[in-house]
């Protein structure tokens, strides 16, 4: 037994105290929560931005991002030199955003015709109108999950305050140590199958040289379930 295996063991053990102090039934509740606020506010945003879309709100957020997009002086020029369908794209493209969310505003724009307007003020307000209902979808997504989360905390005193009663104490303590444990387990394996990133690299040669040498981590290390689920049947491509 090596470092290696002390290391292992470490990261099992403060995962399962922290499982231990949470106790199970909170452990899983924090688990299930999240899942719960994601699934529902993914489900339903749409129509809370439905509902924002028509008040002022998304009144502001449109002529805030229109009066940034008109400060943008080289975009007239693009405008009388590339025609609107050209100019709108460069528009897009030199907003901060993912390449994927650039080429469906992108889209969006085509099937708005944004081709066949001829002005200015035209063009910049279809491209701000398609940026703030993006806007709206995402803050209507936060709004949602926040608020499910905090309805959930009141959830969580009555289970906290069952699992108190003395009849459950012991259980959720000896659970939260097992959910922890588990978790625990769960973080080495991510750590070895991070870990094989570097396995040509000689700065790391000491690390793999311990795990060979190991008996814990060796284990864990050549039975990895992640990198076996990754390329099952030892199958790459």
């Amino acid at each position: 037994m090596n470092w290696s295996d002390l290391l292992v063991i470490a990261i099992i053990a403060f995962f399962g105290f922290v499982g231990i102090k949470n106790g199970f039934i909170y452990s899983i509740f924090k688990l299930v929560s999240f899942f719960v606020a994601s699934i529902v506010s993914v489900k339903f945003y749409p129509f809370l931005s439905n509902i924002i879309d028509k008040t002022v709100v998304f009144t502001k957020i449109k002529s805030g991002i229109l009066k940034n997009l008109l400060l943008q002086k080289d975009v007239q020029a693009d405008i009388v030199n590339q025609g609107a369908q050209r100019a709108a794209g460069s528009v897009v493209d030199g907003l901060e955003l993912p390449g994927f969310l650039k080429e469906a505003i992108k889209g969006q724009l085509a099937k708005e015709n944004v081709a066949n307007l001829l002005d200015l003020s035209a063009i910049m307000d279809k491209i701000s109108d398609v940026l703030a209902h993006i806007v709206v979808d995402i803050l209507s997504l936060l709004i949602l999950y926040i608020v499910v989360r905090i309805a959930l905390i009141f959830l969580r005193f009555v289970l906290q305050g069952i699992a108190k009663l003395p009849v459950f104490k012991q259980m959720d303590k000896l659970g939260g140590f097992a959910f922890g444990a588990v978790e625990g387990l769960l973080t080495v394996y991510i750590i070895f199958a991070f870990m094989m990133l570097f396995i040509s690299s000689p700065a790391f040669k000491g690390f793999f040289d311990s795990v060979e040498t190991s008996v814990i981590a060796k284990f864990f290390y050549q039975n990895n379930i992640i990198v076996d689920w990754m390329f099952p049947k030892g199958k790459i491509i």
